[in-house]
């Protein structure tokens, strides 16, 4: 059994300052839907779980104009059910319905969902047991190993946006639909804060 610690952020600051003292070795938790599977399947093996899920303010869902805005730990059921994401951005609002379960929804926030790693069948396959492992070499799994979906069984990968690295596409119509509403992710990192176009 891996040792794990678990901590409460009270704030933004504070979550980002555990993880930056962390070294690498932490991850962010509030959801929990895609990190709980990827700790099973032993693809991803925190040492540090900071929960952010208790922070004020970081599930508001709010407008200032024609601005819509809303934190990351938003679950994806509230902000496809706001009336005015419903009414004026549908495709956000449907690209979060259309994404998972209603009991998915109930309980992933859509930061998570920016951030869930790739659904690839050979970046989940062979981590986890040990009877597998190495059977399916995956570059994102293992940096410099290799990608069995070139080559291999890839009807499920990207044929534009590919590498000789990883044929795997992004797991999510969410970025895709804010995308195409021409959204900015603003950050907050070691660094300090940040905007992603």
């Amino acid at each position: 059994m891996r040792a794990l610690s678990y901590t409460v952020a009270p704030s933004a600051e504070a979550a980002v300052a555990r993880f930056a003292a962390a070294q690498g070795s932490a991850r962010y938790i509030a959801g929990g839907t895609n990190l709980y599977d990827l700790m099973k399947l032993g693809i991803e093996h925190p040492a540090h779980l900071i929960d952010v899920s208790r922070i004020d303010g970081m599930d508001a869902i709010e407008t200032d104009g024609d601005i819509l805005r809303f934190g990351g730990r938003a679950l994806m059921t509230d902000v496809a059910y706001t009336p005015v994401v419903r009414d004026q951005y549908p495709v956000l609002s449907e690209s979060l319905l259309k994404a998972a379960s209603q009991q998915l929804r109930n309980m992933a926030t859509v930061g998570g969902n920016l951030l869930q790693r790739t659904r690839c069948v050979y970046f989940r396959n062979g981590a986890g047991s040990t009877s597998m492992v190495g059977v399916y070499p995956c570059n994102k799994r293992e940096p410099g190993s290799g990608c069995s979906a070139i080559g291999g069984l890839d009807r499920t990968h990207a044929v534009l946006g590919t590498s000789e690295a990883c044929t795997a596409v992004a797991p999510g119509d969410w970025p895709v639909a804010l995308m195409a509403m021409d959204a900015t992710i603003e950050m907050l990192g070691p660094e300090g804060p940040r905007n992603l176009p």
